[in-house]
């Protein structure tokens, strides 16, 4: 389970999407750790879906906008580990390429319109499968059902995204310890998928992948948590989880990958 303050957050925000949106909110819903059941009050960050009866109105969206600032400003536990994106009820139904919506990032405090890849089909099956509902009626009612197919197909294309990152060793994006603990769970869960054809938390991706790599990704993984908080850069680790990656995308081409 999460600490207070997380829960005081969403009912905070929820309680001010209801004062902007009216009538025109349908639902609230978790996603990521919050609804999966691995959230880490020391890492993780507040993934949440918004659904609306019909796009957000110009006023709707400056109002909406305002309040993120204002939250992220606030100095309010966990209001600066906020995700949100706002989706009309057609839109949420299921993921469509070139999709853009009101959505909030991490760290920023700003509400922009973001496109929304193809990771957001493994978004909507953490909302169905998760225990996500905040708010509004159960997700099934307003979320199609996600195939092990799509799932498969959204994880080989994030490990795509992955392995260019990789790719790029002295690229900004590779910064403390704590992002590449970030970095080698989130491979754990990619090989985990394309393994077992399931999504999984992170924990439990993790230990399947301490039994099932080979060394030296077995020793990388089990020496993970030390790191998980460590703002220190190090570019060691760095060139180790980058290797880790370009592995995984190499298993993920044999027709059993990560067999034992």
């Amino acid at each position: 389970m999460w600490p207070p303050s997380v829960t005081a957050l969403l009912d905070h925000l929820l309680a001010e999407q209801q004062a902007i949106l009216g009538p025109n909110l349908v639902g609230l819903y978790l996603r990521g750790s919050l609804a999966l059941g691995d959230f880490d009050p020391a890492s993780s960050d507040l993934d949440a879906l918004c659904i609306t009866d019909q796009p957000i109105s110009g006023p709707q969206y400056a109002e909406l906008a305002a309040l993120h600032a204002r939250l992220f400003a606030s100095g309010q536990p966990y209001s600066r580990e906020l995700e949100v994106a706002y989706l009309p009820r057609i839109s949420a139904e299921r993921w469509r390429s070139g999709e853009r919506h009101p959505t909030l990032s991490r760290g920023g405090g700003v509400l922009d319109w973001q496109a929304h890849h193809e990771n957001w089909v493994l978004e909507r099956w953490a909302v169905l499968h998760g225990q996500s509902r905040w708010f509004g009626p159960q997700p099934q009612t307003l979320i199609f059902p996600v195939s092990d197919a799509q799932v498969r197909r959204a994880v080989l294309r994030r490990l795509q995204d992955w392995r260019a990152f990789a790719l790029t060793p002295h690229g900004p994006g590779w910064g403390h310890r704590g992002h590449a603990v970030y970095a080698a769970e989130t491979l754990c869960r990619v090989a985990h998928t394309l393994s077992t054809g399931q999504l999984s938390s992170k924990p439990a991706a993790v230990c399947w992948a301490a039994a099932t790599f080979p060394e030296p990704w077995h020793t990388l993984i089990t020496s993970l948590e030390q790191w998980r908080t460590d703002p220190a850069i190090d570019g060691e680790l760095n060139r180790r989880v980058q290797e880790l990656v370009l592995w995984v995308a190499q298993q993920a081409d044999n027709p059993s990958p990560f067999a034992t």
